[in-house]
């Protein structure tokens, strides 16, 4: 099949959707389909540049833009431009439609629409679909209005899980809250006007099936983890070395920002005497976190803190780090807890039904009924420390459990595609056969 995927942050931009696209990519070329990705960011030296096919088609302001303030600055601008619509925006999708027109008509188009501005979706999909068979659209994160509500109405109910609350107050969500379409999230999701839709767990499907009832086929693929996820572990054997000081023990953290967790971490690293290896990352304002530090405790914690840009070597970091701490409320996905598993690095993290998925059930949670609770936070780290032998065998559980998870999801969803490529060919040999059983009538 030949596969176009629209994603026009994707690398070297690292926030998660833009890591994942490159690995959807990376994984249809590699199973013998030619797959290319369609990005608005120049290659930047030093940085992840993404594994798969890629046609660049960056604006000279643009790469003006990367060049004077960096990837995540620079990058960032076209996301803005898509949502304000610019004439600059159009320029590049006038762009996008005359490399499409150059070239053969691909059987599959998945469009990343979270970059989209709300009202132009329709143009653009209006724009694209002659050069695709078919589009499938692909959309991560969930208003965050409706999680919220969500968390209130499961602080009656604590036993429950958030997907249980959901079930016991879906009839009233959209009342309290407000309906989908008053949300620029919720509008990009299940878009009506394409029949196929991407998800990333099942929980993000099951709030969507409620909330805003897909009329097409949809398919749940987690991130498509590539061979150096499971590269030099020997599995079931030669598990991490036990740290025995506290003090030598190294926590990782991703982009510390509000969100994220972003008081809860400084609130470990103030009663605690861990050492915390802390990258940027993604999209978010992680260089403005040592300044909060600052402010919160008069101190940077620069003897047990360093703070990182950017790590090109992703997987190098989760092997730096004896942990991975993720007290994050709400996510698309939790691709980083994901990651760490992968790595057999043990993970403290929320039960947010995402995470949880992400993790395949082997973090170490924080309820989010108890997420304020920092007693918690620094209880569940210590028993991550002090049961290290428990957690290493955990974690290489896990680390096989996700590959395998990969593997049959990423088969399945194989399946999926050729099921729609099949279809369409079906449909468009029907069609070909009615005009011509109506050309015979006429001539007749």
């Amino acid at each position: 099949m030949r596969v176009g995927i629209i994603s026009i942050t994707s690398m070297p931009s690292w926030g998660g959707a833009e890591i994942y696209m490159d690995r959807l990519n990376h994984f249809l070329n590699e199973n013998g389909h030619e797959s290319c990705l369609y990005s608005s960011v120049p290659e930047i030296e030093g940085y992840d540049n993404g594994s798969g096919n890629y046609t660049r088609l960056v604006l000279p302001y643009i790469k003006q833009a990367v060049k004077d303030y960096g990837v995540k600055h620079g990058g960032g601008i076209i996301f803005q431009d898509f949502n304000n619509l610019t004439t600059r925006t159009n320029e590049w999708l006038d762009m996008l439609v005359t490399q499409l027109a150059s070239e053969p008509k691909k059987d599959i188009g998945i469009i990343y629409l979270q970059t989209l501005g709300n009202e132009n979706i329709s143009d653009v999909i209006d724009k694209l679909r002659p050069y695709f068979g078919t589009l499938i659209t692909t959309s991560f994160d969930i208003e965050s209005n409706y999680i919220r509500e969500l968390m209130q109405q499961n602080l009656k109910n604590p036993s429950l899980t958030l997907l249980e609350t959901f079930d016991n107050v879906k009839e009233t969500l959209i009342e309290r809250v407000g309906h989908p379409d008053y949300f620029k999230l919720m509008i990009r999701q299940n878009f009506s006007e394409v029949n196929h839709h991407l998800h990333l767990c099942h929980f993000h499907q099951e709030i969507l099936d409620y909330l805003k009832p897909s009329n097409g086929e949809d398919f749940v693929l987690h991130p498509l983890m590539g061979k150096k996820w499971c590269d030099g572990i020997d599995y079931g054997n030669h598990y991490q070395p036990i740290v025995e000081n506290p003090s030598d023990y190294i926590i990782g953290v991703i982009n510390p920002i509000e969100k994220k967790g972003k008081r809860i971490i400084a609130k470990i690293i103030s009663r605690t005497p861990y050492k915390f290896l802390i990258l940027q990352g993604g999209w978010g304002d992680g260089d403005t976190f040592v300044d909060f530090l600052k402010e919160e405790y008069g101190t940077d914690f620069s003897d047990r803190v360093r703070l990182g840009d950017y790590s090109q070597d992703i997987v190098g970091f989760f092997d730096k780090i004896d942990a991975f701490l993720f007290p994050s409320w709400i996510e698309g996905y939790g691709q980083v807890g994901h990651e760490a598993l992968l790595r057999r690095t043990p993970v403290i993290t929320t039960d947010y039904p995402a995470i949880h998925q992400a993790t395949i059930g082997k973090g170490k949670y924080v309820p989010l009924t108890q997420y304020h609770n920092i007693d918690l936070w620094v209880e569940a780290l210590e028993d991550v420390f002090e049961n290290q032998a428990y957690w290493h065998f955990e974690c290489n559980d896990a680390a096989l459990m996700l590959s395998n998870r990969t593997h049959f999801n990423g088969q399945d969803f194989l399946t999926y595609l050729e099921n729609i490529s099949s279809k369409l060919e079906t449909h468009n040999l029907n069609k070909a056969q009615a005009i011509h059983s109506n050309e015979n009538l006429l001539e007749d």
